[in-house]
């Protein structure tokens, strides 16, 4: 039982070696988030590229497709308009199986193809454009969402060092991130009011972990890029929704 529980651990854990990336990122999305959304929408983008790289392919043209779909996805956020995030969303989804079919006969191998390129830009694409009008709308929740993922991530990085301790890192990463998160409520550093923190906690609890969770399964061959990233990829969506419902 307890060789299954550390073989989820390391299938759910953050590498120890990621954690000064994962810094430098959070640093730079704090900083662009500061000086203007539109900013801070390029570097979102820039790091949704940086982890999704690899993930659709080999050589440069498998990737080119994924990276040109996931620019004008993400970047359409810099429009401050969900229902055209919605519409170009649509569009690259609908696309995407018709730029894979250029130069690619083989039917089984254009299936698996398009499916790669989809895992590569669409959760990265939409939680670049979600950050960005959500920081257009109400930017201290997205400073919010982005420490709080980064404390989860820490915390679950470190745990993941101490190989005696591994089995706790799970827990570690939670618990920093629902701290963090009552205390920003508690000391109004928030826009979320204290009567909503079990409802965004437990937001938290259950979005990043099955975020992480599904991105591994979906991307077995690029988990490891993606993996940098994929705490985002579930509680994003789900905590611009939550904002805009309660600040609407």
């Amino acid at each position: 039982m307890r060789g299954s529980f550390e073989e989820f651990v390391t299938f759910y854990g953050t590498p120890h070696r990621s954690l000064l990336v994962g810094s430098i990122g959070y640093c730079t999305l704090m900083i662009g988030l500061r000086a203007n959304p539109a900013v801070f929408g390029v570097l979102v983008t820039l790091a949704a590229l940086a982890v999704s790289w690899r993930a659709s392919g080999t050589s440069t043209s498998e990737r080119t497709p994924a990276v040109a779909l996931l620019t004008l996805v993400a970047l359409s956020g810099v429009l401050n308009d969900f229902r055209l995030v919605g519409f170009v969303a649509a569009a690259a989804v609908v696309a995407t199986p018709l730029i894979t079919a250029i130069g690619n006969k083989n039917s089984p191998r254009l299936f698996q193809q398009a499916l790669r390129v989809m895992v590569a830009w669409l959760p990265a694409s939409l939680t670049a454009a979600s950050l960005t009008i959500l920081a257009f709308r109400e930017s201290s929740s997205v400073g919010l969402l982005l420490s709080v993922v980064y404390i989860h991530d820490l915390g679950l990085g470190l745990g993941m060092r101490d190989h005696s301790r591994r089995h706790w890192a799970p827990f570690f990463g939670i618990s920093g991130a629902l701290a963090l998160l009552w205390t920003s409520i508690q000391i109004s550093a928030s826009p979320i009011s204290p009567g909503w923190f079990w409802p965004f906690a437990l937001l938290v609890a259950a979005a990043i972990p099955l975020g992480r969770i599904i991105t591994r399964l979906v991307s077995s061959e690029a988990g490891q890029d993606l993996q940098k990233f994929s705490s985002y990829f579930l509680v994003t969506p789900l905590w611009v929704s939550a904002i805009n419902f309660l600040f609407a």
